[in-house]
């Protein structure tokens, strides 16, 4: 006889979610706050980060941060030709679908870019991109600008 008690009950493992290593937490770009549930910040998924670092990527201008500075992370055309009137010709649009592509396709999780359709309103571009991830998942990522 001991004086501890003894517990049959299997051992339960605790289910992490599904991350690439690191932490990283969710973010609501239509809000523009991080996701906050019962008072603590929500983590995204694997799947969710890189759905946010490619809206981020979209969001970014090269060289305007100083974080991102020397990196070459952001876009360049997309900014830089901003206010004029060259949203709607196809060598924009050829240019642009061309830099998303490989800044995206440079992410080690992101195996390939299938599809980028870009679409211009009166006074917003809507990006619709749809990656295959390297573990076989296909995403798409709407990102209004």
């Amino acid at each position: 006889m001991s004086i501890f008690p003894v517990f049959n009950d299997a051992i339960k493992e605790k289910v992490i979610p599904e991350t690439s290593g690191t932490k990283e937490p969710l973010f609501d770009f239509k809000t523009k706050q991080i996701v906050i549930k019962d008072g603590k910040v929500v983590m995204a998924t694997k799947i969710e980060q890189v759905m946010q670092w490619i809206e981020l990527l979209i969001r970014t201008e090269v060289d305007k941060y100083a974080v991102y500075k020397d990196t070459n992370f952001g876009m360049t055309n997309l900014y830089a030709l901003r206010g004029h009137s060259l949203f709607e010709t196809p060598f924009f649009i050829m240019e642009l679908e061309r830099e998303i592509k490989e800044k995206i396709e440079a992410k080690s999780d992101i195996s390939s870019v299938t599809d980028i359709k870009t679409e211009y309103n009166f006074n917003k571009l809507i990006i619709s991109i749809t990656v295959e991830l390297v573990s076989g998942e296909t995403l798409t990522r709407e990102v209004n600008i």
